[in-house]
């Protein structure tokens, strides 16, 4: 039991870092975890209502369609995201492979939950934004998030 909540406390740590890390050169910091997504939304909303007039057949509103873009984009950026970081994993960190004894799959899995953590965000947007502007989904809709 003592040996789960250490694997448990080291993935917090290293995913509070990695997290910190990815966003310590920028101005906004953390925030970009928030904003960055939010903006990706009103981008799409504004370039496919505004400029393009996308439409899906039968849809209701004008941002329908960047709603459905937008959550197609949430899970194949983090699978995109995965994939990319994936090979460079153990490289990127030499200290804890050379020198230590370490558990070397708990740097996969924070580079996924660092992904998670983004996707969770970028859906739980989506899910702000459908109920801004079409109220309350259906089950069937919400099984799709």
């Amino acid at each position: 039991m003592q040996k789960h909540a250490n694997l448990l406390f080291l993935f917090r740590q290293l995913l509070s870092r990695e997290l910190a890390a990815r966003y310590r050169t920028t101005m906004l910091g953390v925030l970009w975890l928030v904003l960055q997504p939010l903006l990706m939304l009103c981008v799409y909303t504004l370039v496919f209502s505004g400029v393009f007039k996308a439409r899906w057949p039968g849809a209701e509103s004008t941002g329908d369609f960047a709603r459905m873009l937008f959550a197609g984009l949430v899970p194949f950026t983090l699978l995109s995201e995965v994939l990319i970081t994936a090979p460079g994993i153990i490289a990127g960190q030499p200290n804890f492979v050379k020198k230590v004894v370490f558990p070397l799959p708990i740097l996969s899995i924070v580079k996924v939950g660092a992904a998670l953590t983004t996707a969770g965000i970028g859906l739980t947007i989506l899910l702000v934004a459908q109920l801004l502007q079409a109220g309350l989904p259906s089950a069937w809709a919400l099984l799709s998030l």
